[in-house]
């Protein structure tokens, strides 16, 4: 009886860390120790962008950073915009937030707390618009005007009577509402100075509750550039306005040039404005790169994880070459990490045992070029576009590889890199699709000479199969 394998899907648990930084392939660590030495000299207070694109684990970071600032005695608060995007307005999420923060810090006075509440609470009041008031005061009148309590058949006329002599009573609650705004301008004015005097005196104490380290308070609002447009400009407008301050540091995660787009469309700027309208409400931002060539080793542990959680052995003899063939095409087509476990899901969904490792390895290629599978192109097209990658990529590093062949080479990482890639096209992509690329590269651009050293026509197997129909009918079959 064949043994059916478990697939086991990944879901992170970011609410219940149990070490900062465990399963660090991608070695963030180092960033986030950099990071936290950083903070804790921003003795003025800042607001810092963490900058990266989508799916390149920015929420992944951040939660272990926090995980990490907290073992370091650091007040920490974690917020997800995305979630509290239903709120008209950010003032109270944030204010409640550090409230809720500080109230667990023993070391922090309690009538500190409560003052900071009382005048959040004025601060709120004076923010809010004048409209809102009277539509709450026109609504309870028509309420008590009777006219939910009127009977369906009499609701019309009841109605009309109504709202004719609300027209009047409106215009004129309108009218001391906004004289009433202008004579309270300058209260609500002191009001919203007080709310950061105040917010600037628990700061300081939280700071010096810190064992005399003076650490700041650490807020990180993740998901900026999901929530809702309006609400997530908002948000970072009252921070400047109101909570930029000694002793708190804000860190922005988001995509900024996706946020930027938001930024232009809300506002009806020029494409090329939107990043320089957030830099008004940033001081510094961190770009969460992407993984870099000294981190190849660490890739692959990467993804042999990821398909050990899907019940796949990347070590089983059907899947030679699978693993390289996927670490090309994550740096050639830059792929996130995201990407890579929605591909490692895919393949999962597709794969069997009864595969040869050449079939595997068509069948991630058809994975990462969907569009083949749409258009209805030929075995020979699909192999012109990786033969155009193999091209691409060689001569975009043609200088590497100039060095790797003079007489004074020095390998290096990089390089080193570079040539195990260019090998691997060679030796680990499978015999068969390489004598179908370098031949069909023969027949199309023989004028240019670029192989003229390379013969393959002789070693070419008489078995002519036609892989793409085969997978596609295969992959739209279904199972």
């Amino acid at each position: 009886m064949t043994e059916i394998k478990q697939l086991n899907w990944q879901r992170d648990n970011f609410e219940n860390i149990e070490e900062a930084w465990q399963g660090d392939l991608w070695e963030r660590k180092r960033l986030g120790i950099q990071l936290t030495n950083y903070v804790d000299r921003l003795q003025c207070g800042a607001v810092l962008a963490l900058d990266a694109r989508w799916g390149e684990g920015k929420t992944w970071f951040v939660r272990h950073w926090a995980k990490h600032l907290s073992e370091t005695g650091h007040n920490i608060i974690y917020l997800d915009a995305f979630e509290n995007d239903y709120l008209e307005d950010p003032f109270l999420v944030i204010s409640s937030e550090i409230t809720a923060c500080l109230e667990k810090d023993e070391n922090v006075d309690q009538s500190y707390i409560d003052n900071f509440k009382r005048h959040a609470v004025a601060a709120y009041q004076a923010l809010l618009p004048t409209l809102p008031k009277v539509l709450i005061s026109l609504g309870l009148n028509l309420v008590s005007g009777g006219i939910l309590g009127t009977a369906i058949q009499g609701m019309h006329e009841a109605t009309k009577d109504i709202t004719g002599n609300l027209t009047d009573s409106m215009g004129e609650k309108i009218k001391e509402s906004i004289e009433e705004k202008i004579e309270s301008h300058e209260a609500e004015k002191q009001s919203l100075k007080s709310f950061k005097k105040v917010l600037m005196e628990l700061a300081e104490k939280q700071a010096e509750s810190q064992n005399n380290e003076k650490k700041p308070l650490i807020f990180i609002i993740d998901e900026l550039d999901r929530c809702r447009p309006d609400f997530a400009i908002r948000l970072i407008e009252r921070i400047k306005h109101f909570f930029d301050i000694p002793k708190i540091v804000f860190v922005l995660v988001m995509d900024k040039s996706q946020f930027s787009k938001v930024v232009c469309h809300n506002y009806g700027y020029d494409e090329t404005l939107g990043e320089e309208y957030l830099d008004k409400f940033v001081d510094f931002t961190v770009r969460l790169n992407s993984l870099s060539p000294d981190l190849i080793d660490n890739l692959k542990i990467n993804i042999f994880n990821i398909f050990e959680h899907l019940g796949i052995d990347l070590n089983h003899q059907n899947l030679e070459g699978c693993i390289e063939l996927i670490d090309f095409y994550v740096g050639e087509k830059e792929l996130s990490k995201r990407a890579i476990s929605k591909l490692a899901s895919q393949f999962a969904l597709l794969y069997s045992d009864s595969f040869d490792s050449y079939k595997n390895q068509l069948l991630i290629m058809f994975l990462l070029n969907p569009t083949f599978l749409l258009k209805g192109n030929t075995s020979l097209e699909l192999l012109k576009t990786l033969l155009d990658q193999m091209d691409n990529y060689i001569q975009s590093n043609k200088d590497d590889f100039e060095k790797y062949h003079s007489e004074n080479y020095r390998a290096d990482t990089h390089t080193t890199v570079l040539m195990r890639k260019a090998n691997f096209f060679q030796e680990e992509l499978g015999i068969l699709i390489f004598i179908q690329l370098v031949e069909y590269y023969e027949q199309s651009v023989n004028s240019q000479k670029k192989f003229s050293a390379i013969s393959v026509r002789n070693l070419r197997p008489t078995n002519n199969t036609d892989f793409h129909s085969g997978w596609k009918n295969y992959i739209f079959g279904g199972i």
